[in-house]
């Protein structure tokens, strides 16, 4: 899975394999397969949101001392 994924592509992914796994047509192996993807995936988003929030609060920091 590649790491330069976008936010929108992961959740698009995310939702991709909750249908699969609420379709409850796949074998237990492969569900479990794709719940740990679904955790992969999660844990990605996280940092991408991480990330956002860390600009965020740097462009915030800045945007104060701009004011001073």
């Amino acid at each position: 899975m590649s790491n330069d994924k976008s936010f929108e592509e992961i959740l698009e992914n995310l939702k991709k394999l909750v249908e699969s796994l609420e379709m409850d047509e796949a074998s237990l192996e492969d569900s479990v397969k794709n719940f740990e993807t679904g955790m992969e995936l999660i844990k990605k988003a996280e940092n991408i949101l991480t990330q956002a929030q860390h600009k965020i609060e740097v462009i915030e920091q800045n945007q104060s001392n701009i004011n001073l």
